[in-house]
């Protein structure tokens, strides 16, 4: 058998560089480092919040929320009554949502209010939030 031979292109501009250095100036380096994609982004705690609308009784009605954007998930805590959900919620900009199906909620971040819409008897209320510690929410893991 005969020996085979291998044949490289290399074009006449191409730069040796098994016999030069490259040399990269510091502005072009940096716009690099710059540019490479962020691995592991931190993702933002949980929001908690803790939300008054008033009733017709003239006892505030308080609801409790629980919104993280990394797991996209709305939870509602009403501590009258102990009852605690966690659904699917859908962030947008400044503004988190979550559809019940007869009830609907939408947050605005900004300003911490909480729209309530309740479908079922035809009703939007609003109330006054304000951020609370996991502690202080009431939601239990």
């Amino acid at each position: 058998m005969g020996a085979v031979a291998q044949i490289q292109y290399i074009p006449r501009n191409a730069p040796d560089c098994n016999n030069r250095k490259m040399k990269i100036s510091k502005p072009i380096l940096l716009a690099g480092i710059v540019m490479l994609p962020v691995c592991g982004t931190v993702a933002a705690a949980p929001i908690y919040l803790s939300c008054e609308f008033n009733h017709p009784s003239g006892k505030p009605q308080i609801f409790n929320f629980a919104l993280d954007e990394s797991a996209s998930t709305f939870g509602v805590f009403a501590p009258s009554t102990g009852s605690q959900r966690t659904s699917k919620g859908v962030f947008e900009g400044s503004k988190v949502t979550l559809n019940e199906g007869t009830v609907a909620w939408e947050v605005d971040l900004p300003t911490r209010v909480v729209i309530r819409d309740m479908r079922m008897i035809e009703k939007k209320d609003s109330g006054k939030c304000k951020d609370v510690s996991e502690e202080q929410s009431g939601f239990e893991r």
